[in-house]
């Protein structure tokens, strides 16, 4: 998932229209607006509002009461995480936000540390980061190493041209096609699965590319290299709507679900046996949600909210 990149060899034009649906607020296609802003919404409004909890702070690990709590994110992946305008380092998105309320309550920083999408569990094993913020879902595998507190939901979507010229329908639709995905995602194991379905079947297989980041996926989509990204159902979404006001991308998402393919719950990863810092994130997003300030972050994303802060729900495998 998702990093800014240097934006080469299709020109300016593109640049500055992928640049624009990484970078900027909810419904927006300015440069300069920053989702904090949008709408009214005020983050910062939000965050003073919250009180600290003494007790939640006290059952902190020691380190992070000294240090606070170093988060491994791949940055941009709107409207999770992205910069508030192009060429800026300011961090927005709904991952950060939470991120802010969670500090609140603990009384500690919670500082972003850009990191790639597929070494983001391996950093909290080499003790870089302490936690991961970054649109994970919560699933067996991974589960191996860390432990999650769920707190959001999401699927899979296929994030394509809006002229749709390869008449791209669903998956299977995608038979002999070449398609993308970022390295290290649920994606790449449903595109996996899928060339395997295919191949039962009869059908042709797809050509998958991976790519290191969704910005380096959304450029291979719009110069035609890859017929269609697969990507989270909230990326999609957020990106077909912001990016050129709309008139580039279109969502194809599973007919039976509308908020994707194989939706599965989204954790914040801690390392496992790091049971004082679990626990205190699970009872802080809690206070978040018993507040209303969870629900007005998550609704002002667009996204969709779990009931309460519970650990480790998630029931897909993975790999």
């Amino acid at each position: 998932m998702k990093q800014t990149k240097k934006w080469v060899g299709l020109g300016v034009l593109v640049s500055i229209v992928l640049l624009a649906a990484f970078a900027v607020g909810c419904g927006s296609t300015s440069t300069t607006t920053s989702a904090t802003t949008a709408a009214g919404y005020d983050i910062n409004t939000i965050v003073a509002g919250i009180k600290a909890d003494a007790q939640l702070n006290a059952a902190l690990p020691a380190a992070i009461k000294t240090n606070g709590v170093k988060v491994a994110c791949d940055i941009p992946w709107p409207p999770w995480e992205m910069y508030v305008s192009e060429g800026s380092t300011e961090i927005t998105g709904f991952d950060y936000d939470i991120a802010q309320g969670l500090a609140a309550v603990l009384g500690v920083k919670f500082t972003f540390v850009k990191t790639g999408f597929d070494d983001a569990v391996p950093s909290l094993q080499s003790g870089k980061n302490d936690i991961v913020m970054s649109s994970m879902y919560d699933q067996l595998k991974r589960r191996e190493v860390a432990d999650f507190v769920d707190y959001a939901w999401d699927g899979t979507s296929l994030l394509i041209p809006k002229d749709n010229p390869e008449n791209i329908t669903d998956l299977n639709s995608l038979a002999g096609k070449t398609v993308g995905c970022e390295k290290g995602t649920t994606q790449a194991v449903l595109l996996a699965n899928t060339n395997k379905q295919l191949q039962s079947a009869g059908k042709a297989p797809m050509t998958i590319n991976q790519y290191e980041d969704g910005p380096s996926a959304i450029l291979a989509l719009q110069s035609g290299r890859i017929v269609a990204y697969l990507t989270d159902n909230s990326v999609a979404v957020y990106t077909a709507q912001t990016t050129q006001g709309g008139a580039l991308f279109k969502v194809i998402t599973d007919p039976t679900n509308p908020h994707g393919y194989n939706p599965q719950i989204d954790g914040i990863a801690v390392l496992k046996g790091n049971d004082q810092l679990r626990d205190a994130v699970k009872n802080a997003l809690q206070k978040l949600i018993d507040s209303g300030a969870y629900k007005t972050i998550i609704d002002h994303y667009g996204l969709i909210p779990v009931d309460s802060a519970q650990i480790n729900q998630g029931t897909d495998p993975g790999t």
